[in-house]
C-alpha cells in the first residue's frame, strides 16, 4: 500500500500540485582548496579572475553547480575545466559557506571542498575560461599568540611579486570560535569574496590531522621515502620535526613495498600507507 500524507496524497499526486516557486531559489556553486608540496613548500592553486565580481582579484577554482548535477561531478568538472587536473586528486567537504552578502550578483551558497595532489599531478595546470591565469601559491601560517582566549595568526599567499596577507584573529565565544580576518597593507593582491576564511580552514584541518590519519598522504606519490614523508608534514605544519620521533610513529602507518629509490649516493627504502591503519587492532 502507498503512504499518503494527512491530505490523503500520494507522492507523486503531492509532487504535481508542489509549487516551486513559492520560495526564491538561491545559486549553489562549489569551490576547491587545491593543495600540493613542491620542494618542501605547500602550495595552493588560485586563479585570477578576469571578470567581475572581483575582477583581478585571486580565488579558489570552483563554479556553479548545474541543476541536475551532483555536487561531486561539479567538483571534478570545475577541476578539469579550470586547472586540467582530474587524475590522483583527493577531495572532501570542508565547509559551507551561506552568507546573504558574500556575492553581489545574488544569493551565492558555496561549498568548498579540500582537495589535494601530488606535484607530478600538476605539470598540465591550464586557467579556465573565467581566470586570467593559475598561479600555485606557497602558503605559509604563523601563529603569534594563542591562548584560552583566543589566537593571533599570520596567513601568507606568495607567487612571484605577488604576496597576499591577512591577519587571522581566531575568538572563543561560548562553546564556539568566531574568525574573522584583515588584509595587510603591504599585500599587493588579495582575494575574492571570503575565500580567506576557507583556506585558513583549510591549513587548520589539515595541520590537526597530517601525523594522526593518512590525509597527508594524498600530497604524495603512492611509493614514498620517509625523508619525503617527512619533509611533506613539516611543509604543513610550517615547521621541522624531530626524525626520530617522526620515522618511528609514521612506519605505523606504513607497509615497506620492498621496493628501493636512489636517494643521493645511497638507497632510500619506499614505502606505501596502509589504509587499513586506523582500523588495526593495537590503533584502536
Amino acid at each position: 500500500m502507498e503512504d499518503r500524507n494527512a491530505k490523503g496524497e500520494t507522492l507523486e499526486e503531492f509532487l504535481a500540485k508542489y509549487d516551486d516557486s513559492l520560495y526564491r531559489h538561491p545559486s549553489n556553486t562549489v569551490d576547491m582548496i587545491l593543495m600540493t608540496v613542491i620542494e618542501g613548500k605547500l602550495k595552493l592553486l588560485l586563479v585570477k579572475r578576469k571578470d567581475h565580481p572581483f575582477i583581478h582579484d585571486w580565488a579558489l577554482p570552483g563554479g556553479f553547480i548545474n541543476f541536475d548535477e551532483d555536487m561531486e561531478t561539479a567538483v571534478m568538472r570545475e577541476l578539469q575545466e579550470e586547472t586540467n587536473i582530474t587524475d590522483q586528486t583527493y577531495f572532501r567537504q570542508l565547509y559551507t559557506f551561506g552568507n546573504a552578502d558574500r556575492d553581489p550578483r545574488t544569493r551565492v551558497i558555496t561549498t568548498c571542498y579540500l582537495s589535494m595532489t601530488p606535484a607530478d599531478n600538476i605539470r598540465n595546470t591550464l586557467a579556465g575560461d573565467d581566470a586570467e591565469e593559475t598561479g600555485w601559491f606557497t602558503l605559509e601560517k604563523t601563529t603569534l599568540t594563542a591562548d584560552a582566549d583566543g589566537r593571533d595568526s599570520v596567513l601568507t599567499l606568495s607567487c612571484g611579486d605577488i604576496r597576499i596577507s591577512y591577519s587571522v584573529f581566531d575568538r572563543a565565544k561560548n562553546n564556539y570560535i568566531e574568525t574573522r580576518s584583515e588584509l595587510h597593507p603591504d599585500s599587493n593582491a588579495k582575494l575574492a569574496a571570503d575565500h580567506i576564511k576557507a583556506v585558513n580552514m583549510a591549513v587548520d584541518l589539515l595541520r590537526s590531522r597530517a601525523a594522526s590519519t593518512g590525509i597527508l598522504f594524498n600530497l604524495l606519490p603512492e611509493e614514498v621515502t620517509l625523508r619525503q614523508i617527512q619533509t611533506a608534514y613539516e611543509a604543513v605544519i610550517g615547521r621541522p620535526t624531530d626524525t626520530g620521533n617522526f620515522r618511528r610513529d609514521i612506519k605505523k602507518m606504513l607497509i615497506n613495498t620492498g621496493h628501493t629509490a636512489k636517494a643521493g649516493n645511497k638507497y632510500a627504502a619506499l614505502y606505501r600507507f596502509n589504509p587499513m591503519y586506523s582500523y588495526l587492532k593495537e590503533n584502536l
